[in-house]
């Protein structure tokens, strides 16, 4: 009998390159998910892989969307669309597909899910892969000038396309919670003033509009925050500021020394260029921490008046390559065009940490000759330079964990109790500072 059956079959052509009905299939996933997508902006691609696992090839009748209104496309083969019919696949083989979802506007402030299916038409059971997105509708912004007097609120996301510009004269006001996300190569620059409003619980966020997880992290996807000359009177309270080229480029020369802008409570993380550069400007900073940037964390050049208490300043190059130390502070700044700009700095840093992979952190730069009055006072500094004054000079800071962005102290740092008292009382996380405060943004809580 088995001789007869091996003979019909051959007899047939029935060989292991045969179409047969399909069987049970394998995927890569069983749900393709999407984190937040904004309405009418495009996701990325995701890709599924199809596994047919017998040794035999198998057909399968139809490939298609669950949904006959879907806003999810397929690439199958090369070629898009939302049903495919009769794909073979090789015994022992896998075809990929491609998926990407477009969302209509719901006008609703929160996300609202969307779901739908990829249905594999075999035999003789059909089999599916979930398909699941988070749809946000969102202020869009595209080149725009704000009107004066523009309030930004928490109630749904801001996504800017390249550029707003706050115009001389005109205050925009950033609510608590507000989320603003920049396109690639986008930027947000003032002339005006704008005051930023975060809390500790709610603060504001500035970043890359790339929601995918390998872009959580990335620098230099956005342009950056630019002060422009004539803007003043700037706040930013509880902020976090991500993932651009620069996070706050300040150039607002002036005949005073009043701030430009005040800083407070907020982080400024991830960047391409610098975190905080800063050119013949007056500058006040408190609960500041500024991290992981390809060149300076902080750089002060060319003049200015610029005070940092209970600053955090650290770079590990955990992510590049670098060359630069994390704090630089220079009497004078060669521009693109190859012409020197020169100034007076005066530079307070008071309770703050210093501090990286390099040997020397801090670079001191008087060599235009102009004035040039730096006072430290009860800091961290990895340096070697000499007559810093009463500062802990390459005390180990000892962060719990800078590798994944935590700069909280450690129980053993010799941050602790190591501050001299001022008027700030609470931390970056909004804990109260005790009578002998740690040094740095955070104060430790045991």
């Amino acid at each position: 009998m088995v001789i007869a059956l091996s003979w019909l079959a051959m007899s047939c052509g029935l060989t292991s390159e045969t179409p047969r009905p399909a069987g049970s299939l394998r995927f890569s996933a069983d749900t393709v998910f999407f984190d937040t997508v904004f309405t009418s902006v495009g996701s990325v691609t995701k890709r599924l892989r199809v596994f047919n696992d017998s040794k035999d090839p198998v057909t399968i009748n139809s490939i298609a969307l669950g949904s006959s209104q879907s806003p999810y496309r397929l690439i199958v083969s090369g070629e898009e669309g939302s049903s495919f019919q009769n794909t073979r696949i090789l015994g022992e083989d896998s075809i990929l597909l491609l998926v990407s979802v477009e969302i209509n506007p719901m006008d609703e402030d929160l996300p609202f899910i969307v779901k739908d299916s990829i249905v594999f038409n075999t035999e003789p059971t059909p089999q599916d892969v979930k398909l699941i997105s988070w749809g946000q509708d969102a202020h869009f912004l595209n080149d725009s000038i704000l009107a004066c007097n523009t309030t930004w609120t928490g109630d749904r996301p801001y996504v800017i396309f390249n550029s707003v510009l706050v115009d001389s004269l005109c205050h925009l006001t950033i609510e608590e919670g507000a989320q603003i996300f920049s396109h690639n190569g986008s930027s947000i620059f003032v002339q005006g003033t704008i005051d930023v409003q975060g809390s500790a619980e709610s603060p504001v966020v500035f970043r890359n509009d790339r929601l995918d997880e390998r872009f959580e992290n990335a620098p230099g996807q956005w342009r950056g925050i630019f002060f422009l000359e004539g803007s003043k009177g700037n706040t930013i309270n509880n902020a976090v500021i991500r993932n651009a080229e620069f996070g706050i480029w300040l150039g607002t020369p002036d005949e005073d020394d009043d701030p430009d802008l005040v800083i407070r409570n907020s982080i400024i993380e991830n960047m391409a260029n610098t975190g905080l550069i800063a050119f013949t400007s007056d500058l006040h900073a408190e609960n500041l921490l500024i991290n992981n940037c390809a060149e300076f964390v902080l750089g002060n050049f060319a003049g200015g008046n610029y005070s940092y208490n209970h600053c955090t300043f650290a770079n590990f190059s955990f992510d590049f390559f670098r060359q630069q130390p994390s704090v630089a502070v220079a009497d004078n700044f060669v521009l693109a065009d190859n012409s020197v700009i020169t100034g007076d700095i005066n530079l307070t840093l008071t309770n703050s940490i210093i501090w990286g992979g390099f040997a020397d952190e801090l670079l001191l730069d008087q060599s235009a000759g102009q004035g040039f009055v730096t006072i430290f006072d009860s800091n961290i500094i990895r340096s070697s330079i000499a007559n810093l004054g009463a500062n802990a000079i390459n005390a180990d800071p000892l962060f719990i964990d800078a590798a994944n962005f935590d700069y909280r102290l450690d129980t053993l740092s010799p941050a602790k109790d190591q501050g001299i008292t001022t008027l700030i009382t609470i931390d970056l996380d909004g804990n109260m500072r005790d009578a002998n405060p740690d040094l740095g943004a955070y104060e430790r809580i045991e």
